[in-house]
């Protein structure tokens, strides 16, 4: 686009220029009316298309090769002066010609303003966003998936070690470096500043495919990119600012997309070692949780007062036999047992306690010590508040624990 305006204006210069050198006749005032129309419709689009933007935007590539304020002044050095033998009417036309003229000049002026404007953190945030876009949407996005993905399963067998996460990001990062992404960063640095218990930059030594040291280069990556919690993580607004700053550099656009593609390749890799700490944090806790003791005092005396409140003994099928001794008994019998531990490790989550002590009431039910059906019985409970049918319901699991079988062989043989 930026190089259609420079031909564009450079076409509007021959045409001044021919009108300049010819020789007033009939048509001279026709092809300045023309002239001016085009001046006019150019100076509206660039109002358009690229004045509006840069007043609101940080816009990269807009002033690649071509500088406004020297074109806002070549355009005013193109006014055409009255001549003697010009009729008034092509003398008005050259007058608005030559307005035409400055009105494009003023627009390429501003442009050159805009563009030297202080700039919101916002807009360098948009900025970066607008580039991460385009690079995710690229052939070079979705090669870098694609090698990535193999490493992870050639490499690693699908799984990588923090070792190789570790060796992986430095080989990025160093790539990054090689790519000359920095280069010119790192011309202007007399010193590099350290940063200690990050990278582990000493391993690599010096390389002579980068000026400077290695530790220039990661002073330049770190003034965009944070490290926290062990990772890279970019910043929008440094990034953006980098961007711009940087456009007139040679191989800008090159740079940017090797920034991109390589932060993108540490930030998949980083995704695995999340993924990594997240399986170590998982199988730390359940190691915790297994050397936990399990507490059987708990659901031992719950069940026991569960089964000697006033309910049962209005339901229980044989009053002599299943007195509060037989309950007693049959709780301690029950935690005792190969299934204790099983009821234990539910007491132990809050949400599966309703449910327990329905299905051991509901296997009580089915064992033949209460009477009546799964419904008649929750009518009589009063468990949390909770509905009777939720109660019944529960009550019919008991018949798919693994205990099940225990509990009508424990009331059979009593």
């Amino acid at each position: 686009m930026i190089k259609e305006y420079n031909q564009i204006i450079m076409s509007l210069f021959e045409g001044v220029d021919r009108v300049r050198k010819e020789s007033p006749s009939a048509g001279t005032k026709y092809r300045l009316m023309g002239l001016a129309a085009d001046i006019t419709e150019v100076a509206q689009t660039l109002q358009t298309e690229v004045l509006d933007v840069v007043s609101r935007e940080a816009v990269l590539d807009v002033d690649a090769d071509m500088d406004y304020a020297e074109l806002s002044e070549q355009v005013l050095a193109q006014e055409l002066q009255e001549r003697i033998e010009m009729d008034d009417t092509t003398r008005e036309q050259t007058r608005l010609t030559n307005e035409a003229l400055g009105a494009l000049s003023g627009v390429l002026a501003q442009i050159a303003d805009g563009l030297e404007r202080h700039r919101k953190d916002e807009e360098f945030e948009r900025l970066y966003e607008a580039e991460k876009r385009r690079y995710m949407n690229s052939g070079t996005s979705k090669r870098a998936r694609q090698t990535f993905e193999q490493w992870k399963d050639y490499e690693c067998y699908g799984h990588p070690l923090q070792e190789q996460i570790e060796d992986y990001r430095i080989e990025k990062v160093m790539q990054m470096f090689e790519k000359g992404v920095f280069n010119e960063r790192v011309e202007h640095m007399q010193r590099a500043k350290r940063y200690p218990g990050e990278l582990d930059l000493d391993q690599l030594g010096d390389n002579p495919k980068i000026s400077k040291t290695v530790s220039h280069h990661y002073a330049a990556l770190r003034r965009m990119v944070d490290f926290r919690d062990g990772q890279l993580v970019i910043d929008p607004v440094r990034v953006g600012r980098h961007f711009y700053a940087s456009r007139h550099e040679e191989n800008a656009k090159q740079n940017r997309t090797q920034f991109l593609k390589y932060m993108h390749k540490v930030e998949m890799v980083q995704e695995e070692y999340r993924k990594l700490l997240a399986a170590q944090m998982e199988a730390s806790a359940n190691e915790a949780e297994e050397a936990e003791p399990l507490n059987f005092f708990a659901p031992s005396k719950n069940l026991k007062v569960l089964l000697a409140e006033e309910w049962f003994s209005v339901l229980t099928a044989n009053e002599e036999l299943y007195t509060r001794q037989w309950t007693e008994q049959f709780v301690e019998a029950l935690m005792h047992s190969e299934w204790g531990e099983q009821v234990a490790r539910e007491w132990a989550v809050m949400d599966k306690r309703l449910t327990l002590k329905c299905m051991i009431i509901g296997q009580l039910k089915d064992a033949g010590v209460l009477k009546g059906s799964y419904n008649q019985i929750a009518k009589l409970l009063d468990l949390d508040g909770e509905n009777p049918a939720t109660l019944a319901k529960y009550m019919g699991l008991g018949k798919k624990q693994p205990y099940a079988e225990w509990i009508e062989n424990y009331v059979k043989s009593k």
